[in-house]
C-alpha cells in the first residue's frame, strides 16, 4: 500500500484520488504543526521510538502530498457540520461522509484535516488508492501515524510490541485492540481537546470483499475508542459502506451534487479559476466576449460535479497556446459535453501528432493504468526506454488528466479516465488492454535482459550476509534503480495479464536461461525474495501450460531450488553461488546450466551418486500449531492452510513462514474438520466440530462471518469428519454413528434428512469435482457413493477393505474413487460400477505415488522420517504435501513437508540398500570391520578400509544390540525385539538362535577371554548367559534388577559382568556363577550404557539423566562425575584403549570425548549426525572412534590435529561457520547426514556423501 506522508504534517495518501479539483484553494503558506503543550516531548526519544515502530509495523514509504483544500467560503454548511461534530466530546465519535464520484469528498476531507492540523489536533490523514491499497495494512498505518503525532502513543506501542512480538499473523480484531484501542485508551485522559483521524476514499481500499473484514472491525470497534478521538471516513456510496449509515455508532453526512450548496460552490470555483487566469494574463479574453454568460454555461454543464469543473479548468490552464480557443471550444459544446466528451476534447490535439509520439503516449498511459503501483516519470521512461524529456513533455500536456510532478508517482485524476481510455475504440489515444498489457510484459523481459547481470551490486566475496555489507543501501540504490526493482517484483503479474503467445514465451525462455540467477540477486538484495521468487516461478509455469515442456521442467526445478534455498538467499545474495549451485551441481538442471557462476573458492566433492531430493520444503511446526485435521493448498498453490488446536494457520508455501493465524473465533475451542479456499485465494470457509462454519479473510486474519448450522443435532463429541462441495454451496458432516448430514453454506439451513448407510463412524468424506456425488469411508470398512441431487446412496456399501477406511478421494475426472485403509491397502474404484480397478499394498515410513491411468507403471517412492497423518495435492498437481509428526520429534511438535510430484521413473531407489535407524555398532577385534544393527531389523557388516558393505542380514524384528566375537571376526551376536538371542556366522546366510527371553533383548556381549559365552540383557528384567557352541543357556537367569536391563559389559578378564537398567542402577555380577556382587546407585534415571575400562579397574555409565559417572570397579565408589555436557540422554559410553578418555553418544545428536580422570572435555562436541547417537566405540589406536546413529549412518572420526583454515562446523540452523563464527555457506537439512565435517574420516551406510573444500582456487 503506497503511502505518502508529509514531514510532520501527519497526513498520508494511499492511492489514486477520485475527487479532484486541484486548485480549489489558495494555500495559506506552509503549515507547521503546533505540538500540544500538554504532552511533554523528548524529540530524540520520540525519534528513536518512531524508528523502531517503522521496523515493527512496516508502514509504506512516506513522501509529500499536495492535496488542495476547499475555496474560501465554499462548503460552509458541510464544513461547519463537520467541525461541530469534531469539536464535540461525546458519541458518536465516527462521521461518515458519503458522496458520488467527483462531489469533492477528498477536498473536504483535506480541508478539515488542514484545519485540525493547524490546531495541532490531527492524529492522521489517510487516503486510499484504487487497485493498489490493501485493507490489511490500514491499522498499522493509522497506528504509525498516531505514534508520529504523539510520543506517548509511540512509547506504549513500542513497549507492547517488544513484549508481544510480531503482530503480522494476528487477526484484525487483535491488531485493532493492540494498535488503537489500548494505546488511545491509555492516553485519552491526557488529551485536552479532541483529536481527529481522517480516513479518506475508503471505497478505494480494496474490493468490497477484500475490505469486508476491515469494515467489520471498524463498524464494531471504532465506537469503542475514547470519544475524544474523532474519526472522519469519506467514501463513495458503495453498498457495503453505505450500510454503515444505519449503525447508531456512526453519524452520516451525504453530499448531493444537485444541492444548492454543491452547485453554488462549483459556480464559485469556476468563476474564481477562470477569472484568475484572465486577470493574470494567461487567458486573453476579447472585449466582446460574453464572459459571465460563458461561465454560467460551464457551471450549468458541470451540474454540481467538481471533477468536471476541475478537469475543464486544468485543460485550459495547461494549454500553452490558444487558451481562449480551448475555452471557447468548451463553452460552445458545454450544453452537450459529457465527461467522456470532455476527455476527448482535452486529448483532441493528439490527432495532430506523428505516429511515434502517439505510440509513446499510449505506452505511457498504459503503464499509468496497468502498473501494479504508481510509477514516476523516471521509472516510466526507464521501463519504456525513452528519453526522460520525452516522457516529461508528453505528460505535461495532460496535467488536467493525470497528477504529474517530475520524479513523483503519477496517477490519473479520476477513475473515469481509465474507463474512457480503454473503451474509446477508433481514437488515436485508445488503449487496447490486451495489446498494451502484452507490450508491458515484453518490455519487462527486455529491460531485465538489458540490466540484470552477475554480482549486480559488486559485493565483495568476503561478506556473507547482505546486512553485513557496510554500504549495502548505497550499493542497492545505485545498482538497482526503482524501475528495475519494480520489474523484478512484478513482471509475472504483467505476464499473467495476457494469454500465452509464442513471442512472450521466447522472451521468457531467454530470461530463464540467461538472467534467472541475476533476478534472484535483485530479489535478495531488495529483501523481496521470499515474497516473489516462489510465486513468480509457479505462476510462470502455470502461464506456460503445456506449450513448452522443457522450459516448464526448468522452471519447476528453479522453483524447487528457490524454495529449498529461500532462507539463505533471502539473507545473502552470495549463497546463490556459494550454496545453491555447488550443492546441486549434478541433480539440478538450473545449477548445471549456470555452473560457471559457482563460487570458485569452494569445491564440493561428491562421493557416490546424489539422489534428487524430492522434498522441496520442510516446515517445522511447533506444538502451538501442530496439525489435527486439515491440510490443503490454496488455489494458486502459494499458500498452505492447516489446522491446529489453537486454530487454523496459513503458511507461505515457498518460505515456510506463518503468514496468518491461528484463526480463532471468540469462545470457540472446537477443532476445524474441513476447510475450503474460495477461488480468489483470499478467503477460506472453515467448518468446526460444533456445527459452525466461518468465513475468514486470510490476508487480514479477520472473521468475515460465522453461521451456526440450524438444528445441528450432532453431538460435537461424535462429529468426526466434514467436507465442502467444490461449488462451496454445501457442507456435510459425518458422525460417530455412521450418519451424514448436509447444510447449505449460504443460509446455514439444514438441507435434508440424514444420509444413512454406514454402521459405524464416518471417518472421511469427499465430493466429486462437479459436486454431484459424495463418497464416504467408514470405520465399518465400507465405502458409499452418494447421489447428492437425489440425496440417497448411488452405490454401496462397497466391501473390500478388511479394516477401517481412513481416506477417500475422487479423481480429478470424477470417474474414480481412491480409498485408503488401516489394512495398508489402497483401492481404486469405478464410480459407476463399484468395481475395484486396482489394489495397492503400502509400507511404513514410505510414501508411494502411483499413476492411476497406467496401472502397469511402478510407483514412485518417497522416504520420510515423518509420521504421515494428512496428505494433500496442489491444485496444479505439481506438488503434494503431508502433515504429521517427526518420527523422533517431541510428541507435541509436528511438521509439514512439501514434495515434488513430477512423475520421473528415475531411481526406484538405491536408498533401499541403506540401513535405517542404527541402534548399535560393534568393532571387530582387528579394527577392520564394523557390524551395525538397526531398529528396522537388519544387521550389516562394513569393510572400514573400503567403506563398502560386505554382508547384510534381514530379519523380521528390530535389533537393539550387536557384538563381535573377540576371537572370530566372522561371528556376530545380536539381540532382537522378537526376544531372541542369536549369533550369525557371516559365511552363512542364516543366524543361529541361542535362546529366548520373555521380553525384548536390549543388550548382548561376548565373553572376552574365550568368546564362547554370550551374555544378554532383556526387558524381562533378567540377564542370561548362553554357551554359543552348545546353543543353550549356561548361567541364569540372573535376577536383581527391578526393571528392563538395558546394557551389559564384560570385564576384560571375563569374570565379571556389569549391567545398567531402567531401575536407575548399575549392578556388578560374577559372570561365572551369576551371583550379584554389588549395586551401584548414583544416577537419577535410566542407565542406558555401561563399559569397563581396558584394565578392568573402572566402570563408566551413561544415563537418561544426561550425566556420565565413573565408578571404581572394586569398591563401587564414584571416582569421577557426574560428568555433564550433553543436552539430552546419554545413550552410549566407552573407554579409550589407554583408559584416559571417555567417549559418549547422546540423544542430542552429538558425541563427546572427555578426560576419564577429571571429566574435563577435550574437544568441542562432535556434531554431524541428524538424529540420536545410539552407539559409540574406540578404535584400537585410540585416535579414531566410530558412532552409529538413528539417522542411518556410521561415522568414523579422528582426534588428530586439524589443519588451520579447515576447522569449521555445521550448526543446527544449517549454516556452516568457520573460526570466530564467520558464516561460510548454508546446507539444507536433508544433506546434513551426508556431510563430512573436518574430523570425519569416513561415513558408512550412505550411498552418497560429500566433502567441502574451502579456498579451492
Amino acid at each position: 500500500m503506497p503511502l505518502i506522508q508529509s514531514g510532520t504534517s501527519f497526513t498520508a495518501n494511499i492511492g489514486i484520488y477520485n475527487d479532484f479539483a486541484s486548485n480549489q484553494v489558495n494555500t495559506q503558506g506552509d503549515v507547521n504543526v503546533q505540538h500540544n503543550n500538554y504532552i511533554k516531548k523528548d524529540p530524540n526519544g520520540h525519534k528513536a521510538l518512531i524508528h523502531e515502530l517503522k521496523d515493527r509495523l512496516n508502514p509504506s514509504e512516506l513522501t509529500g502530498d499536495d492535496r488542495p483544500e476547499c475555496l474560501k467560503n465554499t462548503r460552509r454548511e458541510t464544513l461547519q457540520s463537520i467541525y461541530r461534530w469534531a469539536d464535540a466530546r461525546g458519541y458518536p465519535n465516527v462521521l461518515l461522509l458519503i458522496g458520488a464520484a467527483g462531489t469533492g469528498k477528498s477536498t473536504i476531507a483535506t480541508t478539515v484535516a488542514g484545519m485540525y492540523q493547524r490546531k495541532g489536533r490531527l492524529g492522521c490523514h489517510i487516503s486510499f488508492l484504487q487497485r493498489r491499497s490493501h485493507p490489511g495494512d490500514a491499522l498499522q498505518t493509522i497506528a504509525y501515524s498516531l505514534a508520529v503525532y504523539n510520543q506517548s502513543i509511540a512509547k506504549y506501542l513500542v513497549g507492547k510490541l517488544r513484549n508481544g512480538g510480531d503482530i503480522g499473523p494476528s487477526s484484525l480484531k487483535t491488531k485493532f485492540e493492540i494498535l488503537l484501542r489500548d494505546p488511545l485508551s491509555v492516553i485519552s485522559t491526557k488529551v485536552r481537546d479532541p483529536v481527529l483521524i481522517v480516513l479518506d476514499a475508503f471505497d478505494e481500499c480494496g474490493t468490497p470483499e477484500l475490505r469486508q473484514s476491515l469494515l467489520n472491525v471498524l463498524q464494531d470497534r471504532l465506537s469503542t475508542l475514547p470519544a475524544n478521538f474523532r474519526i472522519l471516513i469519506t467514501s463513495r456510496p458503495d453498498e457495503d459502506i453505505v450500510s454503515l449509515k444505519f449503525s447508531p455508532s456512526f453519524l452520516t453526512i451525504t453530499l448531493d451534487q444537485h444541492s444548492d450548496e454543491s452547485e453554488a460552490d462549483v459556480s464559485t470555483y469556476i468563476k474564481l479559476e477562470f477569472n484568475r487566469m484572465r486577470s493574470s494574463g494567461k487567458l486573453n479574453v476579447p472585449d466582446d466576449c460574453e464572459w459571465d454568460d460563458d461561465l454560467r454555461r460551464l457551471t450549468k454543464r458541470a451540474d454540481g460535479l467538481f471533477i468536471w469543473a476541475s478537469t475543464a479548468v486544468r485543460f485550459v490552464r495547461e494549454v500553452e497556446q490558444f487558451r481562449y480557443r480551448c475555452f471557447q471550444n468548451l463553452v460552445s459544446n458545454a450544453s452537450s459535453l459529457k465527461l467522456d466528451e470532455l476527455y476527448m476534447t482535452v486529448l483532441s490535439h493528439v490527432s495532430e501528432w506523428n505516429e511515434e509520439d502517439k505510440e509513446i503516449l499510449r505506452n505511457i498511459f498504459s503503464l499509468i493504468l496497468f502498473a501494479r503501483r504508481p510509477l514516476s516519470d523516471i521509472e516510466i521512461s526507464e521501463i519504456l526506454d525513452v528519453e526522460m524529456d520525452v516522457t516529461s513533455n508528453l505528460l505535461s500536456y495532460f496535467r488536467s488528466l493525470v497528477r504529474y510532478e517530475r520524479g513523483n508517482p503519477i496517477t490519473i485524476q479520476h477513475a473515469s479516465f481509465y474507463d474512457y481510455l480503454t473503451s474509446c475504440q477508433g481514437m488515436p489515444w485508445y488503449i487496447d488492454p490486451e495489446v498494451q498489457k502484452a507490450y508491458i510484459a515484453s518490455k519487462c523481459f527486455e529491460r531485465m535482459g538489458d540490466f540484470l547481470k552477475y554480482n549486480i551490486c559488486n559485493i565483495p566475496s568476503d561478506f556473507v550476509l547482505n546486512a553485513d555489507v557496510p554500504d549495502i543501501d548505497n550499493r542497492v540504490t545505485t545498482c538497482i534503480p526503482p524501475f528495475l526493482k519494480y520489474i523484478c517484483c512484478n513482471w509475472i503479474h504483467h505476464l499473467q495479464d495476457v494469454s500465452y503467445s509464442r513471442e512472450l514465451c521466447f522472451q521468457l525462455r531467454s530470461f530463464v536461461y540467461n538472467q534467472l540467477l541475476f533476478w534472484f540477486e535483485v530479489l535478495s538484495l531488495t529483501n523481496t525474495f521470499n515474497d516473489h521468487a516462489g510465486p513468480t516461478l509457479l505462476f510462470a509455469t502455470q502461464w506456460l501450460g503445456n506449450n513448452d515442456p522443457e522450459l516448464s521442467s526448468f522452471l519447476r526445478d528453479a522453483y524447487r531450488q528457490a524454495s529449498t534455498y529461500s532462507e539463505p538467499i533471502s539473507q545473502s545474495v552470495s549463497q546463490i553461488y556459494t550454496s545453491l549451485l555447488p550443492l546441486t551441481k549434478e541433480d539440478s538442471p538450473v545449477s548445471i546450466h549456470y555452473a560457471k557462476y559457482a563460487n570458485s573458492a569452494l569445491r564440493v566433492e561428491y562421493i557416490g551418486k546424489k539422489q534428487r531430493n524430492d522434498c522441496i520444503k520442510t516446515i517445522q511446526v511447533n506444538r502451538r500449531h501442530a496439525l489435527t485435521y486439515l491440510l490443503l493448498f490454496s488455489y494458486d498453490c502459494t499458500q498452505i492452510l492447516s489446522d491446529s488446536k489453537q486454530g487454523v494457520c496459513v503458511w507461505d508455501a515457498t518460505s515456510g513462514e506463518l503468514t496468518a493465524g491461528p484463526l480463532v473465533a471468540e469462545d470457540d475451542e472446537d477443532n476445524a474438520l474441513s476447510a475450503a479456499y474460495l477461488p480468489d485465494g483470499k478467503y477460506s470457509i472453515i467448518a468446526s466440530r460444533n456445527g459452525v462454519i466461518r468465513k475468514w479473510d486470510l490476508l487480514t486474519n479477520y472473521l468475515v462471518w460465522e453461521r451456526e448450522l440450524s438444528d445441528f443435532q450432532m453431538d460435537t463429541r461424535w462429529c468426526v469428519s466434514a467436507a465442502f462441495s467444490p461449488d462451496r454451496k454445501s457442507v456435510v458432516f459425518g458422525d460417530d454413528r455412521g450418519r451424514i448430514r448436509v447444510w447449505n453454506v449460504d443460509t446455514g439451513e439444514q438441507d435434508v434428512k440424514w444420509l444413512e448407510g454406514h454402521s459405524n463412524r464416518v471417518n472421511c468424506l469427499s465430493f466429486s469435482p462437479d459436486s454431484k456425488y459424495l463418497v464416504s469411508g467408514s470405520y465399518d470398512t465400507t465405502i458409499v457413493i452418494w447421489d447428492m441431487d437425489k440425496r440417497k446412496a448411488r452405490i454401496g456399501p462397497l466391501r473390500r477393505h478388511i479394516k477401517e477406511v481412513t481416506a477417500v478421494e475422487f479423481s480429478p475426472c470424477g470417474t474414480n474413487v481412491v480409498s485408503g485403509s488401516a489394512d495398508r491397502t489402497i483401492l481404486v474404484w469405478d464410480v459407476f460400477t463399484g468395481e475395484v480397478l486396482r489394489e495397492i499394498t503400502c509400507g511404513e515410513w514410505w510414501m508411494s505415488m502411483w499413476n492411476v491411468v497406467d496401472f502397469t507403471a511402478a510407483p514412485k517412492v518417497f522416504q520420510t522420517d515423518g509420521n504421515i497423518q494428512r496428505l494433500s495435492f496442489s491444485p496444479d498437481g505439481s506438488r503434494f504435501m503431508f502433515g504429521g509428526a517427526g518420527r523422533y520429534s517431541s510428541l507435541d511438535d509436528g511438521l509439514i513437508e512439501i514434495w515434488d510430484a513430477s512423475w520421473d521413473a528415475e531411481e526406484a531407489r538405491a536408498a533401499f540398500e541403506e540401513q535405517q535407524q542404527i541402534t548399535s555398532i560393534s568393532l571387530s577385534p582387528s579394527g577392520k570391520f564394523i557390524a551395525s544393527g538397526s531398529r528396522e531389523g537388519s544387521v550389516y557388516l562394513w569393510n572400514i578400509l573400503t567403506g563398502e558393505l560386505s554382508k547384510k542380514l534381514y530379519l523380521g524384528s528390530g535389533i537393539d544390540s550387536v557384538a563381535f566375537s573377540p576371537i572370530n571376526e566372522g561371528l556376530i551376536a545380536f539381540g532382537s525385539n522378537d526376544r531372541t538371542v542369536r549369533v550369525w556366522d557371516v559365511a552363512n546366510d542364516e543366524p543361529v538362535t541361542l535362546g529366548i527371553h520373555k521380553g525384548w533383548v536390549s543388550s548382548v556381549a561376548f565373553s572376552p577371554s574365550d568368546g564362547i559365552h554370550v551374555a544378554s540383557g532383556s526387558w524381562d528384567k533378567t540377564i542370561r548367559i548362553w554357551n554359543s557352541k552348545q546353543r543353550k543357556l549356561a548361567i541364569g537367569p540372573l535376577k536383581g534388577h527391578t526393571d528392563h536391563v538395558l546394557a551389559l559389559s564384560y570385564s576384560p578378564d571375563g569374570k565379571r559382568l556389569v549391567s545398567g537398567s531402567y531401575d536407575n542402577t548399575v549392578r556388578i555380577w560374577n559372570s561365572l556363577t551369576g551371583r550379584l556382587l554389588s549395586t551401584l546407585i548414583g544416577h537419577s534415571s535410566f542407565v542406558y550404557s555401561v563399559a569397563y575400562s581396558f584394565d578392568g579397574s573402572r566402570i563408566v555409565s551413561g544415563s537418561r539423566d544426561k550425566t556420565i559417572l565413573v565408578w571404581d570397579a572394586q569398591s563401587g565408589q564414584i571416582v569421577c562425575g557426574p560428568i555433564t555436557g550433553h543436552d539430552k540422554w546419554v545413550r552410549s559410553v566407552c573407554f579409550s584403549p589407554d583408559g584416559k578418555r571417555i567417549l559418549s553418544g547422546s540423544w542430542d545428536n552429538t558425541a563427546r570425548v572427555c578426560d576419564a580422570i577429571t571429566g574435563r572435555t577435550f574437544f568441542p562436541p562432535f556434531s554431524g549426525h541428524t538424529l540420536s547417537v545410539e552407539s559409540v566405540c574406540f578404535f584400537p589406536d585410540g585416535r579414531h572412534f566410530a558412532t552409529g546413529s538413528f539417522d542411518g549412518t556410521i561415522r568414523i572420526w579422528t582426534l588428530d590435529t586439524i589443519l588451520d583454515g579447515t576447522n569449521w562446523e555445521l550448526r543446527d540452523d544449517n549454516w556452516v561457520v568457520g573460526e570466530n563464527g564467520k558464516l561460510m555457506m548454508w546446507i539444507p537439512k536433508n544433506l546434513h547426514t551426508h556431510l563430512y565435517s573436518p574430523r570425519i574420516v569416513s561415513i558408512l551406510s550412505s550411498s552418497f556423501r560429500f566433502k567441502l573444500h574451502f579456498d579451492a582456487e
